[in-house]
């Protein structure tokens, strides 16, 4: 290949050209997911100032913290400004990023959709929205075709065969190989291992419909580090896994290791020890950091329960919500019922009535005290908690019933505020409803 690609940790990898090198999601130390995820290897600061020595553009897929690390941002902003390196990020209606990125003086492109950007003679970026706030990359340097699809969800025939119409076939894919989320609690591990086959599942489709030469597993490096979840790590696939499933395939499978490079000038990568490495850094995932929460007191729980009440009540219509409560088929904005299992109490709240109380009442969910006063403390908290897992469900059909009245913040942080505007966007509503409809499905099975 004449564009090459090096690989530098979990979702981030440098595409570059002749003059234009585009570095992508850059998570490189600490936690993700409040106290949820770890990597596997850590970059070192040295190792960045070398890699941003190199580049022209950081790219962003999307909001969560393993892609779009806020602490890189915040230690490197004065290295990536004196570089002039550009960001990229999809347009948004909140651009809660862009505002980010310019509150710490770094200069920022904002992609539309399906809209080809030139960024030099023979280098163009495509970006590509997917779900509610994820996206994917094309770029094409030289008739070459790159696609990132980190972790987007072209998991049926016919989402591939609709991202094909603007991509065509494809030199080079790379893609998410397992899961990473909450999959039913502790003792659905059918549900587990159901997702660790469906990913390479998927990765089949990818290459059926697209064709790539060359597949690059990424975007999963990481392990479950909290004492709550660090069950999830018994069903994950590793590349060895990618590498066996794929074997016979026509399409080469590359699995890489840090700074690893293939294409441009020379190729310098083996997957034979690249798989050793990986093979390395997963054994050792039982000495690696594991964190544990701490015990909030129910009365900072309380006071932070207010807050998250007037956070809801500033973005959205709470008599449009009342009346929908009042009159929809489907329960939702209902009181939730949590039992705080470090505090042995359980909890029933309503950002509706403003009330928190005791309750004899069976929960909904279970979890530590420090992850309810996250939900409350963070406009994403709910969707972290979601993708941490660090929860269990209290009764069956618990965790479904609760999303339909937390999501509310998830919606909220997409620029989708609840007024009878957005009762008419039948797409939002559809694809709410149909992903809650496929996590009922597999608690049920």
């Amino acid at each position: 290949m004449k564009t090459s690609i090096e690989f530098i940790n979990h979702a981030s990898v440098i595409v570059a050209g002749d003059t234009v090198s585009i570095l992508s999601d850059p998570w490189y130390q600490g936690d993700a997911f409040h106290k949820g995820w770890n990597l596997l290897y850590e970059t070192s600061d040295g190792q960045v100032d070398s890699i941003l020595n190199k580049i022209t553009h950081i790219w962003i897929s999307h909001e969560h913290p393993d892609h779009f690390s806020i602490v890189f941002f915040k230690k490197f902003s004065k290295k990536i400004n004196e570089r002039k390196i550009k960001i990229l990020f999809q347009r948004t209606k909140d651009k809660r990023v862009i505002h980010f990125f310019k509150n710490i003086s770094l200069e920022c492109i904002e992609l539309d959709f399906n809209q080809n950007v030139m960024l030099d003679e023979n280098f163009s970026v495509l970006c590509i929205k997917d779900g509610f706030y994820d996206s994917a990359l094309l770029i094409t340097n030289k008739n070459e075709k790159i696609l990132n699809l980190n972790d987007c969800e072209v998991v049926t025939k016919n989402k591939a065969k609709e991202l094909f119409t603007i991509t065509g076939e494809i030199d080079v894919l790379l893609t998410q190989f397992s899961y990473a989320a909450w999959k039913g609690g502790i003792s659905n591990k059918k549900w587990r291992e159901d997702s660790a086959a469906e990913k390479l599942n998927t990765m089949a489709l990818q290459i059926e419909i697209f064709k790539p030469k060359i597949v690059i597993p990424f975007a999963s490096f990481i392990y479950f580090s909290n004492k709550e979840n660090l069950y999830l790590n018994d069903s994950i696939n590793q590349p060895m896994d990618v590498a066996n499933q794929f074997k016979e395939s026509k399409t080469q499978i590359l699995v890489m290791k840090p700074n690893d490079i293939v294409g441009g000038n020379f190729e310098d990568f083996s997957n034979e020890r690249a798989l050793n490495f990986w093979k390395d850094q997963y054994s050792q995932v039982g000495t690696k950091k594991i964190h544990e929460y701490e015990k909030i007191s129910h009365e900072v729980i309380k006071e932070n329960f207010i807050k998250y009440c007037e956070r809801i009540s500033n973005k959205n219509n709470m008599g449009l919500i009342r009346l929908i409560r009042l009159i929809s088929p489907i329960p939702v904005f209902q009181a939730v019922t949590v039992k705080v299992l470090d505090l042995d109490l359980t909890l029933k709240f309503d950002f509706v009535s403003r009330t928190i109380e005791h309750t004899s009442d069976t929960a909904m969910i279970c979890l530590q005290s420090e992850s309810l006063n996250f939900l409350f403390s963070n406009s994403f908290g709910f969707d972290t908690l979601t993708v941490n897992g660090c929860f269990e469900e209290g009764k069956a059909g618990g965790f479904v019933a609760a999303t339909k009245s937390l999501a509310i913040e998830n919606l909220n942080n997409l620029g989708m505020n609840l007024s009878l505007g957005l009762l008419f966007n039948f797409s939002v509503i559809k694809l709410f409803f149909s992903r809650l409809y496929r996590v009922a499905k597999k608690l049920n099975a």
